[in-house]
């Protein structure tokens, strides 16, 4: 090993921390501090739910949050008003508007589609089908009327013989038989 291939400390770190921005890091450093600031404030048990907690993600103004067990999930949704109205204070600029929460060991994440876009897409998809089915109810009702003047039309087709024996087989049905 020779001198050029050791990195000293001092340039691992720098190397490391050269990406991060100064904003984003005094915004995240705000964050959570007015989050542990707010969750700490419930009483009772607001040191433990900070402590048994972690944010995992901000999107769409969900904020998950995951804890290691499920009481602290129902503990989180008791306070969420609290939670709530303390964010908008200290940092309306994160525009979190509601809270989901996940167990840890969970895979649930917050999807990145828009709700309001995806209900339009969804109600688009509803109306063409509706549309698709009119339209073939449509189609039936044609036929069925095509069918109906058809029958109609050769009602009056029937030669007199056939129409003799239909006539003589429905008194036959509609009298009793004498020879019994």
């Amino acid at each position: 090993m020779n001198k050029n291939e050791i990195t000293s400390c001092e340039e691992m770190i720098m190397n490391t921390f050269s990406y991060i921005e100064k904003a984003t890091l005094e915004k995240n450093n705000k964050f959570y501090a007015a989050w542990k600031s707010i969750i700490t404030k419930i009483s009772g048990c607001g040191q433990n739910l900070y402590e048994h907690s972690k944010i995992v993600e901000i999107k769409n103004g969900i904020m998950l949050i995951e804890t290691d067990h499920p009481g602290w999930n129902q503990m989180f949704q008791m306070h969420k008003k609290f939670i709530l109205n303390g964010l908008k204070m200290y940092i309306p600029e994160m525009n979190v508007k509601t809270l989901a929460f996940r167990v840890k060991g969970s895979a649930a994440t917050l999807c990145d589609y828009n709700y309001e876009n995806q209900l339009k897409k969804e109600n688009l998809k509803e109306q063409e089908m509706i549309k698709r089915q009119e339209t073939v109810l449509k189609k039936y009702e044609k036929v069925d009327d095509k069918k109906s003047t058809l029958i109609s039309s050769k009602k009056d087709e029937i030669p007199q013989e056939i129409s003799n024996m239909f006539e003589s087989m429905k008194q036959t049905m509609l009298t009793k038989n004498k020879n019994k």
